[in-house]
């Protein structure tokens, strides 16, 4: 029998621990429900970031409140692998408060050989393809409304 162990993610990426032993998660808004073992029942307000059956682990990042003049996007970040024998991308998914996401990108933007593309869909969505030191990435940001 596969239990997981519930972490919340706070907005320093430390993990703290919510409930042991689950057996079963729903999802409702920003409310995550937990159940154990034994049907007790945990709520926890945050989106669902990740199940890992494998590692046993729910992670679950807490909701944080939109300063203002920022921006909620949902950030994707995939970094193309090099390996012929890999075609897996690494891919990192977040919801992120942003005022500038030009400025924001240039966090990945690190390394002697730089290039970085960039590309509007619809006014929501902003794709950067980016190429440091011969390692393809491409970040794109959508607005959440």
């Amino acid at each position: 029998m596969c239990l997981s162990t519930a972490w919340e993610i706070d907005e320093n990426g430390v993990r703290v621990k919510v409930c042991e032993y689950v057996s079963a998660v729903a999802v409702s808004g920003d409310t995550v429900t937990l159940t154990d073992l034994m049907g007790n029942e945990v709520t926890v307000t945050g989106i669902l970031q990740s199940v890992d059956l494998v590692k046993n682990d729910i992670l679950i990042a807490k909701t944080l409140t939109v300063t203002a003049g920022l921006k909620r996007y949902e950030r994707i970040r995939e970094i193309f692998n090099k390996c012929s024998g890999n075609q897996m991308r690494d891919v990192d998914i977040q919801e992120v408060d942003c005022g500038d996401i030009d400025a924001e990108v240039k966090e990945f933007c690190v390394g002697e050989e730089v290039t970085c593309d960039k590309f509007v869909k619809n006014g929501k969505v902003t794709v950067f393809d980016i190429s440091t030191d011969g390692i393809a990435q491409r970040v794109t940001y959508t607005l959440i409304e």
